[in-house]
């Protein structure tokens, strides 16, 4: 009783923590002696550990920067990524697998600066993801960089002189962005840490814990706090709780102090949850309306074999719809023909006017690159597009032009056709003019058949508009057939 303790009677409260690091990453690990980081990681992991968390379910990823290094030594399934890009990355992992439990490890500058716009995105989402933000207030690894979080008047190797521009208050900004659980304290309070990352694990939703943390070695040396002691003892004589915070009236508020505490804890719909519920229901509608009685499919002829790659591309300017027609012709080859197919497409700022292509790969064989550099099937509606896109037409490929704007064409053997004015004084609406082109390439072209895309065209009419479309479809088939009989003759 009262006798000295036995070193082998102490208890390793950190043993717990050994379980979740990597035995076969060498340590210690890459962070300055003294970084406040290490601290940060032990009272994450006891949180996972007291959560009694599995760690095939856990997922920690980062972008870059010192935070970035932290999922290295981890045995969870962990993800590196590029600078401010781990929120995105981490999204499309939770809305494939939502029963993960996904932590965001980011510094203020990966967090507030180039993926500032990922982090407010998530917040207003409210997806679940737990986001620690580790603020030093510098860019630590790439050179001692001020970041949107260094404080006014602080030096760094990019403001010698003093910091000019006020700092990001990231908790109020994630609050504000719409994060339901919003915590800060520092590297000096380890057990809060531990505390508030276990409170942010249990909020179904996005949540932000901030964690003050000391960089001695490229902030503290410019600003007078040149070792961890030293910037310890300054962020615990600033963190102010924050009961006492909201007391003070703005000039009592010591400079260059923090209110620390859960700032936000409101809970409100999760957003992978909210998604799934949409789906389920968009699938319920689907399949309702799928189980009304339908016409029967069309009966498509057998379609020659494509071993090799073939390539479309429809061209013109924007308003004649050239990347539906792109989508019309990859669901006709795809769907219906039952070959595989990508489709791409480019088109400049104007709503109407600029120019505007689609391209479609099509094969029998699965498609490793969707672009190409020659065409075997190209579609021209303008003089532009046919003076820029023509050259790029295989040998013996089929090239149909729009006869109205295309008077001059660089390649032998083109098929001009009226498409613009058979849509506009034979179909009775121009707009239908693609749909008119599309008709005249399933006569010229072998890529498709003709039942397969005047199935996808109907397909992607719009109601009412069906006997429209199909008298587009056939007057191309008309006049490509007229054509064909003339050069014969």
């Amino acid at each position: 009783m009262g006798g000295p303790v036995i070193e082998s009677e102490k208890q390793d409260v950190l043993a717990p923590v050994r379980t979740y690091l990597r035995p076969h990453k060498k340590l210690p690990t890459v962070w300055c002696p003294g970084c406040g980081l290490g601290i940060i990681q032990g009272a994450v992991l006891l949180a996972i550990h007291e959560l009694g968390l599995d760690k095939d379910t856990v997922v920690f990823m980062s972008g870059i920067g010192c935070t970035g290094r932290m999922p290295t030594y981890l045995d969870f399934n962990t993800l590196h990524v590029t600078h401010g890009r781990a929120i995105p990355a981490a999204t499309g992992i939770k809305l494939t697998n939502p029963e993960l439990t996904i932590f965001v490890v980011m510094g203020d500058g990966d967090a507030s600066a180039i993926g500032g716009n990922h982090l407010i995105h998530a917040a207003r989402r409210n997806i679940d993801i737990n986001a620690i933000i580790v603020n030093n207030y510098i860019y630590g690894m790439t050179g001692g960089q001020y970041s949107p979080t260094t404080p006014l008047g602080a030096k760094a190797s990019t403001a010698p002189h003093g910091h000019v521009e006020p700092p990001f208050d990231i908790a109020a900004l994630v609050a504000g962005a719409g994060a339901t659980y919003v915590a800060r304290t520092t590297a000096y309070h380890p057990t809060r840490i531990t505390q508030y990352v276990k409170q942010a694990v249990q909020n179904r939703g996005f949540s932000v814990v901030e964690v003050m943390s000391n960089c001695h070695t490229t902030y503290g040396r410019r600003n007078k706090l040149r070792t961890p002691i030293a910037l310890m003892q300054w962020m615990k004589e600033h963190a102010v709780p924050l009961s006492k915070w909201e007391k003070l009236d703005e000039a009592e508020r010591p400079a260059g102090a923090y209110p620390v505490g859960v700032f936000k804890d409101a809970p409100r719909p999760e957003y992978t949850a909210v998604y799934r519920e949409l789906m389920d229901r968009v699938s319920a509608a689907a399949e309702k309306e799928t189980a009304k009685p339908t016409a029967a499919p069309p009966e498509v002829p057998e379609v020659p074999p494509l071993r090799q790659p073939a390539a479309i591309r429809l061209s013109g300017s924007g308003g004649q719809g050239m990347i539906l027609a792109g989508v019309i012709f990859g669901r006709a080859a795809s769907i219906y023909d039952g070959r595989y197919a990508a489709q791409t497409q480019s088109y400049g700022p104007e709503a109407r006017g600029g120019a505007s292509k689609a391209d479609v790969i099509i094969c029998d064989e699965p498609i490793v690159y969707p672009e190409a550099d020659k065409f075997d099937l190209m579609l021209c509606m303008t003089q532009q597009a046919c003076t820029l896109y023509a050259p790029q037409l295989k040998p013996g490929g089929v090239l149909l032009t729009d006869s109205l704007f295309v008077k001059q064409c660089p390649v032998e053997g083109a098929y001009p056709l009226p498409l613009t004015e058979i849509a506009r004084n034979i179909v009775g609406r121009q707009v239908t003019a693609n749909v008119v082109a599309l008709g005249a390439l399933s006569v010229l072209s072998s890529l498709v058949t003709e039942p397969a895309l005047r199935a996808a065209v109907l397909d992607a009419a719009p109601k009412g508009t069906v006997e429209l479309n199909t008298r587009a479809f056939d007057e191309g088939i008309k006049a490509a057939r007229e054509l064909l009989g003339q050069r014969a003759g």
